[in-house]
């Protein structure tokens, strides 16, 4: 009974961890799948992942032929941009996750294990904490970037209705404009089915953008959560009444092997994300750029429902980028407690012998722990300040020469 109750407390604290990513990602296939699952679910995954990519492409190459064989203004160019590199961001994003599946696999199986190996409530605790921040992070990002997105790809071009053109032709605005040498998109059904299939693929590309950012958030709100136990355990070696050799050396050999687990596992998620968290720094800088100077377009064209629904995207990318900076900020921080809490032990008070042991946690430990993307782009608040002032610094640019 006791057993049962344990399992049961444990699966519940990782579900509530990862529930809002789990959702997201599978809806659109990029959840790891079990190499035990039936044929029917791996055939299942396979058959979203197609439908994913050819939703990407639905976009994408429409787009891009638009862009250079037909439309010859710059203005207008710079105005296709947005969606185009929105959506390839996302597909982008997509294919790394996919093929990084059995590496996010191990990575939650070690969070699992990680959760079902802690059996002190005050640890648990200070685990909850920190998983109920990465939550918080993932439902704030879905919100945004759904209610941003999903808007665009729907009210914005509703809003706009029937438009005349300088050729005296009327046209049916839409979320992303297209060139399909085949047929009329402006006919109908073609506009329906166009229209219908470009909301689909925006709620993929917002999916991933949401998903791969709880994922993020999920994995190293976990290693802070690590860290917490860490800095745990370092407090029951500081506060012990009665130091003795034994009981000390199994807590300093508990202690060291909890170090090592959190930096492997660290290192693990950085492999398995830091391409992920590339593409997401470079491409939503280059998004700020441009959606900052699309608000300024509705704003002169007095189109309110555009400019606000820009506005919420512009929120949505830049909330984006500070959901990933704010969580490398945060590991940073807590990394740099536990080194504080290794320097002030009151190591005088231990056995001789173990005392010296300290001197490697020490040194461990005072090396602060960070993620970056790609390694070359360390996440933090500076990174998110540079990101916001280096967008701002394009985005006069680009008014400037194209105004």
């Amino acid at each position: 009974m006791g057993d049962s109750l344990k399992i049961n407390a444990y699966e519940n604290d990782f579900n509530y961890a990862v529930q809002v990513t789990r959702i997201i990602l599978r809806m659109i296939g990029a959840w790891p799948i079990s190499r035990y699952a039936s044929n029917v679910e791996k055939i299942a995954v396979r058959l979203q992942n197609v439908i994913c990519y050819f939703l990407f492409a639905f976009v994408i190459v429409p787009g891009l032929l638009l862009m250079f064989l037909k439309e010859r203004d710059f203005k207008r160019r710079v105005r296709l941009l947005g969606p185009i590199l929105n959506c390839w961001m996302g597909c982008m994003k997509y294919s790394m996750l996919v093929y990084h599946a059995r590496e996010i696999q191990s990575c939650l199986k070690q969070a699992r294990k990680d959760w079902m190996d802690t059996v002190n409530w005050d640890d648990r605790k200070a685990m909850l904490s920190k998983a109920r921040i990465g939550r918080k992070f993932a439902i704030c990002s879905t919100v945004f970037m759904y209610v941003g997105g999903l808007s665009y790809r729907t009210l914005v071009p509703l809003s706009k209705g029937r438009m005349l053109t300088p050729m005296n032709t009327t046209v049916r605005a839409l979320a992303c404009p297209s060139y399909f040498v085949k047929f009329n998109e402006q006919a109908s059904p073609a506009y329906e089915i166009v229209f219908t299939l470009q909301f689909f693929s925006g709620l993929i590309t917002y999916s991933v953008t949401c998903g791969a950012a709880g994922l993020a958030a999920f994995f190293v709100m976990h290693v802070c959560g690590q860290l917490s136990v860490l800095i745990g355990k370092l407090q029951y070696l500081n506060d012990m009444p009665r130091p003795e050799d034994r009981p000390v050396a199994r807590l300093l050999a508990d202690i060291i092997e909890h170090q090592i687990k959190v930096k492997n596992f660290l290192k693990q998620v950085e492999e398995t994300m830091r391409y992920v968290w590339l593409v997401e720094i470079v491409g939503c800088t280059i998004l700020l750029c441009l959606t900052g100077y699309y608000v300024i377009m509705e704003w002169e064209s007095s189109d309110s429902t555009a400019m606000l629904t820009m506005s919420v995207i512009l929120t949505s990318f830049t909330f984006s980028i500070f959901t990933n900076c704010y969580v490398g900020q945060l590991l940073t921080d807590q990394s740099i407690k536990v080194g504080s809490m290794t320097s002030t032990t009151n190591w005088h008070r231990l056995p001789h012998k173990r005392a010296r042991t300290l001197i490697l946690i020490m040194a461990v430990s005072n090396i602060p722990a960070k993620i970056s993307a790609g390694k070359m782009i360390e996440m933090s608040l500076p990174t998110f300040s540079n990101i916001v002032k280096t967008s701002m610094a394009y985005f006069n640019l680009l008014r400037k020469f194209i105004t």
